[in-house]
């Protein structure tokens, strides 16, 4: 899990904020997730989910 975050995160935008409030918003959920339910796919898939939504949308 920690190998997959830090590969996620090691290519941050730094231009955008919009993008970075995106990533930062997945990132947090997916933390959140993970820590309530311990269910390493399961929080990898809504993460991805819910930051794919929020590209698409705003």
């Amino acid at each position: 899990m920690k190998s997959a975050t830090v590969y996620c995160l090691k290519s941050i935008p730094t231009g955008s904020l919009k993008e970075n409030l995106e990533l930062i918003a997945a990132v947090l959920l997916v933390a959140g997730l993970h820590l309530i339910k311990k269910n390493t796919v399961l929080s990898i898939s809504v993460g991805t989910v819910f930051y794919m939504v929020l590209v698409h949308l705003i």
